[in-house]
């Protein structure tokens, strides 16, 4: 008899139907975000991976999953960019699915890039902590991460030194003069501004800053445009706005242009990226960069050695250190 979890074990352990289960793992949209965390918790707990027609991975196959958290990101876009030129030189080809930021999205393209023979996955996962991925690794899958926690997973991963840069980018603020800055976030659930967050804290306590916090819904464009008038409400503008990333960043300063304050003439604002286009903006924006295509190179680079090593390879976890890129977006407050 088999030990290994079934579906039905998965139903009895979240307390739900059968229907549910199959739902959660094939058409999570049509289950309540409630529901299809109960079954997510289920499947991490019993550490179940929903049987395949065929589980043997080829060695032939050339097709290579990614999965991204979230779609028209410039961010993603040029880490997607990165990984797709270092792996198609030997001969690979990239398939992205979005996981919307939703655990249950994302176990079902897990299951469907499997099913479908992928030779690997590449994620950045929606959690912190995702136990499921090691049952997909147990299935011969190689699963690569990208943006994980300070954590070293058990597989090849590249991420960047996120509490670092959280830190220099309030001590360059500071350096220029500005004792009222406001960092603006990404939702409660993104790890990555959660770790930011650390080392602002520990910057604003070691140049005697004087720290605001808001939160943003989403780290896109219109987030950015929307929450402007937010923070002009909120009352005295701070001396500068550290937003969670450049597209926020461009955002907030496309509103401000809209209605007269000048940046960086009356607020300095840097953002967190260094995506393409932010040198090329209206007032090119000064910002902590990650090289995401830089990332993305790394981490295809990193599949394809996996792909050729033998079972003595050793995974790799390598940590890119953030760096400032100032430009006009930022000035010195007299």
């Amino acid at each position: 008899m088999s030990n290994k979890p079934s579906l039905r074990d998965v139903a009895k352990q979240a307390n739900v139907s059968l229907g549910t289960v199959s739902n959660v793992l094939n058409r999570p949209t049509q289950v309540s975000e409630e529901m299809r965390q109960r079954v997510r918790e289920a499947i991490d707990m019993l550490g179940f991976v929903p049987n395949s027609s065929d589980t043997r991975i080829s060695r032939n196959s050339k097709l290579v999953g990614l999965i991204l958290p979230l779609g028209q990101n410039p961010f993603y876009d040029e880490l997607a960019q990165g990984i797709e030129d270092s792996m198609a030189k030997d001969g690979y080809r990239i398939l992205i699915g979005y996981s919307r930021e939703d655990q249950a999205i994302e176990l079902q393209l897990l299951n469907s890039m499997v099913e479908a023979n992928f030779r690997g996955i590449i994620v950045t996962p929606v959690g912190a902590d995702n136990q499921v991925f090691d049952k997909f690794i147990e299935k011969n899958v190689r699963v690569g991460f990208i943006s994980q926690t300070d954590d070293e997973p058990d597989q090849c991963s590249v991420s960047i030194d996120q509490v670092r840069g959280g830190y220099i980018g309030l001590e360059y603020l500071a350096s220029l003069g500005h004792k009222k800055i406001m960092w603006l976030s990404g939702p409660d659930h993104h790890h990555q501004s959660n770790q930011r967050f650390v080392g602002i804290t520990q910057a604003a306590k070691d140049f005697d800053v004087e720290l605001t916090v808001m939160s943003s819904p989403s780290l896109d464009f219109l987030s950015g445009e929307h929450l402007a008038p937010q923070i002009i409400a909120a009352g005295p503008l701070p001396d500068a706005i550290f937003a969670g990333n450049d597209a926020l960043a461009l955002g907030i300063m496309n509103y401000f242009h809209k209605v007269g304050i000048p940046v960086p003439g009356q607020i300095s604002v840097l953002g967190f990226d260094n995506v393409t286009y932010a040198e090329s903006a209206l007032i090119p924006l000064s910002t902590v960069s990650q090289t995401p295509y830089q990332l993305g190179w790394t981490m295809g680079s990193q599949m394809v050695f996996e792909f050729q090593a033998n079972e003595s390879h050793v995974h790799q976890h390598v940590v890119f250190q953030p760096k400032i890129v100032e430009r006009a977006s930022t000035a010195k407050r007299f």
